[in-house]
């Protein structure tokens, strides 16, 4: 089976589609199938490696962020598939390469993959701040207009997780299937705690006893809302020690790192792809502070509860489908400064070992990333070979 996936969001630092569609790359191959990426770059190249074949394109660079690249080219994506012959297209982005997947003839399946929700991140909390609750529930049912003709058209749109296929379904898309995401159990645990590396990281508060170590990661961007992380720090600090560790890059890494000077001590560390050094931050840390109001998923969030780290999260997309209050502390999408600071000290009063056990049961249900995409391509297989794939989909 072959898959090409029309893509948007690539970026030459790495991020969450990238990584992602590199393992679907990697899982394809070992098991026998293909997955060709068209996606924009700084240069035109082709790539064909364990993790598949990508083709960029090049392309100007977005505005806020560099690492990213407009999708500009709606013939190369269209030459791809021609050349190619897939039998499943795979659209990574509702924007232009939605677009292109409306327009192809001649493939067996359209597969729309819901890997972001821009409504949630930008337009929802734009909307709130503007209008009263009950326009702005009108108003966003609108701008979801767009998602739904996408879905509307695509044999599938598959999510990640069944509370997101439900505000799909509420807001009137079409075949939405969840294909839930897993994590490589494999290269985590509580075990992977480092003492070495926690002093390293915990600086001059390594002999305090009642220190903690708070662990902030992923693209650092205004959407995730670190700077507001770091600012509750900033209010928490006055009432403990703690020590920050951010794990991650991108355009807010500067802001972040000028406001964490306030902090009794603080880490910057760029995104690794060493994945025991990975495993061995998650361990170390307390907790981790997260912030995306967004996640369709949140590997980062699964990834703690693996390593025995309680989190500390908003009540909003992915992360409170993967919590439990007996591992976690959640906030209103709404708080503040000073209600985040609150949550995190709470979390800290709480018994360190009775949290660590509680988060690694409670990710004792997560699938593995094996049995993901054994049901993606179990899905994909399925609905090629069905006279109507739409109808097949249940």
């Amino acid at each position: 089976m072959k898959i090409v996936d029309l893509c948007e969001f690539y970026s030459e630092r790495g991020g969450g589609v990238r990584s992602y569609l590199s393992r679907q790359g990697k899982a394809a191959r070992a098991r026998g199938h293909e997955l060709v990426v068209v996606a924009p770059g700084p240069v035109d190249a082709v790539t064909d490696d364990e993790a598949g074949k990508v083709i960029r394109y090049r392309a100007p660079k977005m505005p806020y962020d560099a690492t990213y690249h407009v999708p500009w080219r709606p013939d190369v994506m269209r030459r791809v598939v021609h050349e190619e012959r897939p039998d499943v297209v795979q659209i990574s982005s509702p924007y232009l390469p939605a677009w292109v997947g409306k327009g192809l003839t001649n493939v067996p399946v359209r597969a729309y993959f819901y890997h972001s929700d821009p409504i949630g991140c930008y337009v929802r909390p734009t909307l709130r701040r503007l209008l009263p609750e009950r326009t702005a529930a009108q108003v966003e049912h609108l701008v979801w207009g767009w998602q739904r003709s996408v879905s509307s058209w695509s044999d599938v749109t598959i999510v990640a997780g069944h509370w997101l296929e439900r505000v799909l379904k509420q807001q009137g898309c079409q075949r939405v299937v969840t294909v839930p995401f897993g994590i490589n159990r494999a290269e985590l645990g509580q075990d992977r705690f480092d003492a070495g590396l926690r002093a390293r990281l915990m600086g001059r508060l390594s002999e305090d006893p009642e220190a903690k170590l708070l662990l902030v990661t992923g693209r650092l961007a205004a959407d995730k809302r670190q700077g507001k992380l770091v600012q509750a720090m900033l209010v928490l600090a006055q009432r403990r020690p703690i020590a920050l560790v951010c794990l991650g890059d991108g355009p807010e890494r500067a802001r972040l790192e000028e406001l964490a000077q306030g902090l009794p001590q603080a880490t910057f560390l760029s995104f690794t792809k060493d994945r025991a050094e990975y495993a061995a931050i998650l361990a170390t840390a307390d907790a981790l502070v997260h912030g995306s109001l967004c996640e369709t998923f949140g590997f980062v969030v699964a990834e703690c509860l693996t390593s025995g780290t309680p989190v500390v999260a908003p009540d909003s997309g992915g992360a409170p489908a993967l919590l439990d209050p007996a591992c976690s502390e959640v906030y209103p999408a709404t708080a503040g400064i000073q209600e985040i600071a609150d949550r995190i000290d709470r979390l800290l009063q709480r018994d360190p070992a009775e949290l660590s056990a509680a988060a690694i049961l409670a990710a004792e249900n997560l699938l593995t990333m094996d049995q993901h995409f054994d049901a993606l391509f179990d899905l994909y297989d399925r609905l090629r070979r069905a006279p109507d794939p739409r109808a097949a989909v249940v």
